[in-house]
């Protein structure tokens, strides 16, 4: 059974102040994740690896799951802010009825693909324990970075995490050193 990761609302917040510190991305030291092939919400078999190429932001969630809901709304945002980069972004809704999960998007519409986990299997294969679980993976979809727990995908510190893993980003294209 999977776990909502969320706070515990009774802890006092002058002491989760001290105590905790924000969420954010970890570098990922574990081993590969396999490929998968799942329906998104029209039917259509959409493969991992048709995103090579680019970062691709793979989120586990449920639409059960509050911190899951709200997660859905800064992904969106991060959609957004990075139209003009190379970055997928993949939401795997673990276990849910498609219908349920095609009446959330209609309320909720998001610019990402939203693919549908219906048995568990990606999820148990990919070793999910809790939603909401993140993983970035790098342009080779070889995983970098993960997230257990809710993100604010708009944090400068975490745009700047992902944007370290563009193609481009830093490293000289097509250069050869030659001599004469």
């Amino acid at each position: 059974m999977l776990a909502c990761l969320a706070a515990p609302a009774f802890i006092d917040a002058s002491r989760a102040s001290q105590n905790t510190l924000p969420t954010t991305l970890k570098i990922w030291d574990g081993a590969d994740k396999p490929a998968f092939s799942l329906d998104d919400l029209h039917g259509d078999r959409r493969d991992l690896q048709a995103f090579a190429g680019k970062v691709t932001l793979v989120h586990f969630f449920a639409t059960w799951c509050e911190p899951c809901v709200r997660e859905i709304s800064s992904l969106q945002r991060l959609a957004t802010a990075t139209r003009d980069r190379p970055l997928a972004i993949i939401a795997v809704d673990v276990a849910e009825v498609d219908l349920r999960v095609r009446a959330f998007f209609e309320k909720h519409p998001v610019d990402f693909t939203v693919l549908l986990d219906r048995d568990r299997a990606v999820s148990k294969a990919w070793d999910i324990t809790g939603l909401p679980t993140s993983f970035v993976l790098d342009a080779a979809l070889t995983p970098r970075f993960f997230v257990e727990g809710d993100l604010d995908w708009s944090r400068p510190d975490v745009l700047a995490t992902i944007g370290s893993l563009y193609p481009t980003a830093g490293r000289p294209q097509g250069k050869t050193i030659s001599s004469k």
